[in-house]
């Protein structure tokens, strides 16, 4: 009977050890997940704005700003909304690398916010935009930039 309850035990322990190995393994090739939270970088955004900016932003106008860069970083398949983003993975899945281009993030914030009539300056927007990503940056949302390689 002691035979038949150490065969058990004994596989029961190899099953438990080789399951916390292949997680671990799974772990390490999954990369780490930065969040961030969009109060927090509206405040740091809000702080470090020059003053001439701050007279015509509010704080609603920078968070919107922020929530509009999120939302073409995710177009552009770098962001997610959280665990299951279909738009963010499609995006990410139909090229080979993931670029996304500052002009082109300026160019949409400004079609925006006229589309919204909220009368911003493009220096306005550029501003914000060089700050979020400053901070995206200060807290490891984003690394740093990659160059294309060029044609011999």
């Amino acid at each position: 009977m002691w035979v038949y309850v150490t065969i058990a035990m004994v596989t029961v322990v190899a099953f438990a050890w080789f399951a916390v190995v292949l997680v671990s393994a799974r772990l390490r090739q999954t990369p780490e997940l930065t969040f961030l939270d969009i109060e927090a970088a509206t405040e740091f955004v809000a702080e470090n704005l020059p003053e001439e900016i701050t007279m015509r932003l509010s704080h609603d106008d920078v968070r919107l700003l922020i929530r509009w860069q999120l939302t073409y970083l995710r177009k552009r398949g770098i962001a997610s909304y959280g665990e299951v983003d279909n738009v963010a993975e499609a995006a990410a899945r139909n090229t080979d690398a993931v670029i996304a281009h500052e002009d082109e993030l300026v160019d949409e914030l400004v079609r925006r916010s006229a589309k919204n009539q909220m009368n911003l300056q493009v220096i306005d927007i550029v501003c914000v935009t060089d700050l979020v990503n400053g901070y995206m940056k200060s807290i490891g949302v984003i690394g740093e930039q990659v160059y294309e390689a060029e044609d011999d």
